[in-house]
């Protein structure tokens, strides 16, 4: 029986023009068909270089906003209504954040509500630590297929702000460690650092 251009028997004929894609996932002989990303999705995995490098993005984007922000506050803007705005942006970075670590925990297949420990203080350094370190399944798991391979800026972007991250977060931890333990050390090594008082206020 003949169907458009394609048979029921043999081979069919123009069969790209016809075959539905691939639907994502497990599709045998060590074959996986990934998932599309998508930046602003708060089910789908994240690997370890792409969380990092759309935690830089954020940041950055954020950052530029309320530069722009603080400038227009000056002239062009009432400095309350810059602070509401500012309040704004820093409020849909950290719901953004949060997001990011529930998709790295789908990722290491854990339920993204391990991301609550974000909220506490001193586990969420342990938490960040653990998401930057901890690694992800390689197979499709119940949240989904895992990340394409990264690309060129991806790597360089998401692995300088990746080791960076982990840096700063050792030495949060040993500050803290050291401020329970040896707090009379820590007293003298602060005391050793210049401060200067800002110059303005905003």
């Amino acid at each position: 029986m003949r169907i458009g251009n394609r048979t029921r028997k043999g081979k069919p004929v123009n069969s790209d023009l016809y075959d539905a894609p691939l639907k994502p996932g497990y599709k045998g002989k060590g074959t996986i068909v990934y998932e599309p990303l998508s930046a602003l999705s708060l089910t789908q995995r994240l690997g370890r270089l792409r969380f990092a490098c759309y935690q830089l993005t954020a940041s950055v984007i954020a950052g530029l906003l309320l530069v722009m922000i603080m400038l227009f506050s000056q002239k062009l803007i009432p400095a309350l209504a810059g602070q509401l705005v500012s309040l704004v942006v820093i409020f849909l970075l950290a719901i953004y954040l949060i997001g990011l670590m529930v998709r790295r925990l789908h990722d290491m297949g854990l339920s993204g509500w391990w991301a609550v420990f974000s909220l506490v203080p001193v586990g969420n350094l342990l938490l960040m630590l653990y998401l930057l370190l901890g690694d992800g399944s390689s197979t499709v798991n119940r949240f989904g297929t895992p990340n394409p391979p990264p690309g060129t800026l991806v790597i360089l972007a998401g692995g300088l702000y990746w080791a960076l991250n982990v840096l700063s977060l050792l030495v949060s931890i040993g500050l803290l460690v050291m401020a329970w333990q040896f707090p009379e050390k820590l007293v003298e090594i602060m005391k050793i650092i210049p401060y200067q008082e800002p110059l303005a206020r905003w």
